[in-house]
């Protein structure tokens, strides 16, 4: 692990921070948002594999230890979706924005997906939840929508105040 590592930690750690915080606001409404894709594609489409696998693998252990879920769930996805970004990212423009929007929409709905699947079976009646978490997925993905260039912001912002260039590391010079 590398500094490069605990500072995206440290900048998902207060995303993570703020989308609690919202949850906790929206929770007399009913609503909950899951900002999975959010804290994961920063660190897959701009960073090395090693180091963003560990930061993902890093915000999933935290969120973990908050949730009443296994510990090492949110981990074990955080990091396979790390993973599979990482592989596609080779295609495609990822130092922009727009695609970064995109890949952390997806990501997000396929973790929001793979979560309710492995953990629907706890509900007493799983059909009842189906609007709420449809509802959930909506606000979730409009606040990835609203976040996004906040949060590559920060991030980005946070490696250059700390005198890490993405652009150098990108292209293999020193």
């Amino acid at each position: 692990m590398t500094r490069t590592t605990f500072i995206i930690f440290a900048c998902c750690a207060l995303i993570w921070a703020c989308v609690s915080q919202l949850n906790h606001y929206l929770a007399p409404l009913h609503l909950s948002v899951f900002a999975g894709g959010l804290l994961v594609s920063f660190s897959a489409l701009r960073l090395g594999f090693r180091e963003g696998w560990w930061a993902s693998f890093l915000i999933g252990l935290l969120i973990d230890s908050s949730a009443a879920v296994p510990f090492g769930f949110h981990a074990l996805l955080f990091a396979a979706a790390h993973v599979g970004v990482f592989h596609l990212r080779g295609r495609f423009p990822r130092e922009e924005t727009s695609f970064g929007m995109v890949t952390a929409l997806l990501v997000n709905l396929i973790l929001f997906l793979l979560i309710t699947l492995l953990l629907i079976h706890r509900a007493p009646t799983p059909v009842d939840l189906l609007p709420r978490l449809l509802i959930d997925l909506l606000v979730s993905e409009v606040l990835i929508i609203a976040c996004i260039p906040w949060s590559f912001a920060l991030q980005e912002r946070a490696l250059e105040i700390c005198g890490i260039s993405l652009r150098r590391a990108q292209r293999g010079l020193l």
